[in-house]
């Protein structure tokens, strides 16, 4: 199952996303919930939307890792074809197969609404997930452990990580557009 050091960059793809994570809550959390709350357009998520979207996206992401693995061990693969996007970065893959201002698949979509501090909160209660993870990995080749993205096709456990590092950080950009916005509460 697992091939030599397969496991040896793991820590540091958590510690990435960890970093993100702290990053996302230094700008959000100074904010008050009707800034959380703004939207410069009614087509636009709020600044609490988009951290409900990545508390979704993000327990969704550990959630279908964390099963591949354990497919992989009673040995049925959750992916079974050709892994397409084998060593290619997050970024390369977001590139070729989002389309621009790509929607959200419907399962991390913001529903639930709520003020931001609730989705502040939340978004911290996913880190001991994003901890646990490696455990989950152990003794496996996080590059043989695939799950398909809903946009974008399979991806191994490695590239799971890296994308939440990634949206993370993506989130995190439009959060500060929508801070920038002529009309966002001071």
């Amino acid at each position: 199952m697992e091939t030599g050091g397969a496991m040896a960059d793991i820590p540091r793809l958590v510690r990435d996303a960890t970093e993100a994570r702290r990053r996302l809550l230094d700008r959000i959390r100074p904010l008050s919930s009707v800034q959380g709350a703004f939207k410069a357009d009614p087509a636009e998520w709020s600044i609490a939307e988009n951290v409900e979207h990545l508390v979704l996206a993000e327990q969704g992401s550990i959630n279908r890792v964390w099963a591949a693995a354990e497919a992989l061990r009673r040995r049925q693969p959750a992916w079974a074809g050709e892994p397409a996007h084998r060593g290619k970065s997050i970024e390369q893959i977001v590139t070729e197969t989002w389309a621009p201002r790509q929607q959200a698949p419907d399962v991390a979509t913001p529903r639930r609404r709520g003020p931001l501090g609730y989705w502040t909160v939340a978004i911290q209660c996913n880190q001991p997930l994003l901890e646990a993870l490696p455990a989950a990995l152990e003794g496996l080749d996080p590059g043989e452990v695939i799950t398909p993205h809903p946009i974008s096709g399979p991806w191994d456990a490695r590239q799971w990580l890296a994308f939440v590092r990634f949206h993370l950080d993506l989130h995190g950009q439009q959060i500060e557009g929508v801070m920038r916005a002529p009309g966002f509460p001071k």
